[in-house]
C-alpha cells in the first residue's frame, strides 16, 4: 500500500508543495522498531506523521480510526518462582512451585479487578508456564510468562509494582521465592484529533466507508512517533477474514491500489494544510 503511494507521489514529485518521507516500519513485531527510527534522526523536521494497519474486521472499501488512545500500551513480564524439589509422594519435604505459581497467577487477577479503577481497561494475561519434566517429581522452579495492557500510562507505571508484591507475599507465605522481570513495550498509540478529523475527511473524499472504531488492546510502536510528531494511525479494512496473526489470515489485495490512491492523496493535502498554517 505504502510503497505503491510513494510511487504516485514520486510522479508528482515536483507539483507537491513540500517534501513527503516514506516509512517502513523496521522490527514492529519487537515493540522498539520506531526508537531506533527516532534515535537515526530519520524523522528529523517531520511536521505530520501518518500510518497504516491492515484491518480484518473491516471490510475491504471500510476505513477505521479514532481520536485519542486507538491500541494499548505493551509490556510483557516474566516470573520465576524458586522452591525445593521433591517427590511427589512426600511433599512435605520439599517447597511446592507448582501450587506457588497457581496462586500466583489466580491473585495476578486483582490487579484488574480489585487494585486499579474498573473504569479503566486493563488485561493481564499469563500466556505460559514451564515447571516440571515427569509426573511423580515437584520441581524446584517455575517459569511463568504474560503481558499487561492498558491506556493510562498511570496505571502502566503502577502495576509492576502490584504485581511484585502479589508474587513476593504468596511466595514467602509458601516458603519459596519469586521475582518478576519487566519488560517494557511501545505505549498507547494516542492519535491527535485534528490531525485524526484530517484523515477520515480524506477518507471519505476517496471513496472510504469511514468508521469510528474502538480502542484495541492490540500494542503498536508507532505510538512513539505520536509522542513526539502530531498525527494519526489509522486501519484500512482488508477483510473479512482469519484474525491479525492467524496461521491463516489473508489479505483481499483488492484492498491495495485504493489505500495507495488514499495515502498519495493523504501525503499531498496534509503537505497543503502545513503550508497554509505556515
Amino acid at each position: 500500500m505504502i510503497l505503491g503511494a510513494a510511487s504516485l507521489l514520486k510522479q508528482r514529485e515536483h507539483e507537491l508543495p513540500g517534501k513527503v518521507r516514506i516509512l517502513f516500519q523496521p522490527a514492529e513485531e519487537t515493540g522498539h522498531g520506531a526508537e531506533d527510527v527516532l534515535a537515526s534522526g530519520g524523522l528529523s523536521g517531520v511536521e505530520a506523521i501518518f500510518g497504516l494497519h491492515n484491518s480484518p474486521d473491516l471490510p475491504n472499501g471500510a476505513f477505521g480510526t479514532r481520536t485519542g488512545a486507538l491500541t494499548a500500551g505493551v509490556d510483557r513480564f516474566e516470573i520465576t518462582v524458586q522452591g525445593v524439589g521433591a517427590h511427589a509422594a512426600t511433599p512435605e519435604k520439599g517447597v511446592d512451585t507448582i501450587v506457588t505459581a497457581a496462586q500466583i497467577i489466580t491473585m495476578l487477577q486483582t490487579v484488574v479487578s480489585r487494585l486499579n479503577n474498573t473504569q479503566e481497561p486493563v488485561v493481564l494475561s499469563v500466556t505460559r508456564i514451564n515447571g516440571g519434566f515427569t509426573w511423580n517429581v515437584l520441581p524446584e522452579k517455575v517459569e511463568l510468562e504474560g503481558t499487561v495492557r492498558t491506556y493510562n500510562e498511570e496505571i502502566r507505571s503502577s502495576i509492576p509494582g502490584q504485581m511484585t508484591r502479589i508474587i513476593e507475599g504468596i511466595a514467602a507465605a509458601a516458603g519459596a521465592e519469586a521475582k518478576l522481570h519487566w519488560y517494557p513495550g511501545p505505549p498507547a498509540t494516542v492519535n491527535h484529533g485534528a490531525w485524526t478529523d484530517f484523515t477520515k475527511e480524506v477518507a471519505a473524499q476517496s471513496g472510504y466507508e469511514v468508521h469510528d472504531i474502538p480502542p484495541q488492546m492490540g500494542g503498536e510502536d508507532f505510538a512513539y512517533y505520536l509522542q513526539q510528531i502530531p498525527g494519526a494511525f489509522v486501519n484500512i479494512g482488508t477483510g473479512p477474514n482469519h484474525a491479525l496473526h492467524h496461521p491463516r489470515f489473508d489479505v483481499d489485495e483488492a484492498a491495495i491500489l485504493p489505500a495507495a490512491k488514499y495515502f498519495a492523496l493523504l501525503a499531498e493535502e496534509a503537505l497543503a494544510k502545513l503550508k497554509q498554517q505556515a
